[in-house]
């Protein structure tokens, strides 16, 4: 596992070598705002990788604790950190890599995902952040990757399981309990993240469509008394903690 990762990581660390060997590509850290690039970071690319600051699981994408781990050991600066992620933002990858684990072809970043004055703050944030121990403070606390609490309770057969607003890989609860008997399950989803909702244990197994910015992905099945688990099945959400437990009882 350890060796997959690395050899996946690969691009990205001698994306890190070049960035140091050309000075025109650090950028002077000046004027941007880190909540900002936070808040951004969170809903554009934490769908895709972990950094633990940022409270993101991603894991379609690099950890990019792990892709800077060393880098940060060996003392280069933030602004190196920084001019070698807003670089991958401007000219992300257009080669395909194939994770050597799974044999399956990694997703590539999107053109254009964030620009502008966005663009800066995230890698100024993730500049700051990554491969860096403990936890943000002061403003920084205040935003990022949210995490499923509570419990949800159906209501006359109905449920409802809602994706976080925010784009997090996470549903806003993180279990759930209802009756035996026909039971209508729906998952609002309105980030522009796309998620959906579906069940399995005890013999069913439903899967609703994938939705975003508004929609709402519906299941229904009878279920009994028992342990069911509700999840996400876009490709690496269920893997990065988006599921949780459907208890039936009477």
């Amino acid at each position: 596992m350890l060796g997959g990762e690395l050899r996946r990581l690969r691009p990205l660390a001698a994306s890190v070598a070049l960035v140091i060997g050309i000075s025109g590509c650090q950028l002077v850290d000046d004027g941007d705002n880190l909540v900002a690039g936070k808040q951004v970071f969170v809903q554009k690319c934490g769908s895709c990788h972990t950094l633990n600051r940022a409270g993101t699981t991603g894991v379609t994408g690099p950890n990019l604790d792990e892709a800077f781990q060393q880098a940060r050991k060996d003392g280069f600066g933030e602004s190196t950190f920084r001019g070698m992620v807003h670089r991958q933002i401007e000219i992300p990858a257009r080669n395909p890599q194939m994770d050597p684990d799974t044999g399956k072809v990694l997703p590539l970043m999107p053109a254009n995902l964030v620009t502008g004055d966005d663009a800066e703050d995230v890698a100024a944030y993730v500049a700051s952040a990554v491969a860096k121990g403990g936890e943000d403070t002061g403003q920084l606390a205040q935003v990022g990757a949210a995490t499923a609490e509570g419990t949800a309770e159906a209501e006359n057969g109905r449920l409802e399981i809602p994706a976080d607003p925010g784009g997090a890989l996470a549903y806003v609860f993180a279990d759930a309990i209802a009756q035996p008997g026909a039971l209508d399950i729906t998952s609002p989803n309105e980030s522009s993240v796309p998620h959906n909702i579906a069940l399995e244990g005890q013999g069913v197994n439903e899967v609703g469509e994938v939705v975003q910015d508004g929609g709402v992905s519906e299941i229904s099945a009878d279920v009994v008394q028992g342990e069911y688990q509700f999840f996400c099945t876009v490709p690496g959400h269920r893997e990065a903690g988006m599921e949780g437990t459907l208890t039936v009882e009477r």
